[in-house]
């Protein structure tokens, strides 16, 4: 799960149907969207 290894991420790049969707510093993502990695990935890709 993605809940277990975001405490150690520094950079995120969520890739959908071969197209980046998201991309960046772990923490600046996390403030700017105002949620967890683990959240926003399941928001995109909806688990």
């Amino acid at each position: 799960m993605i809940s277990d290894i975001e405490k150690v991420l520094d950079e995120v790049i969520f890739l959908k149907n071969g197209q980046v969707v998201l991309n960046g510093d772990a923490d600046e993502i996390r403030e700017e969207k105002g949620m967890s990695i683990d959240n926003l990935f399941r928001e995109e890709f909806r688990c």
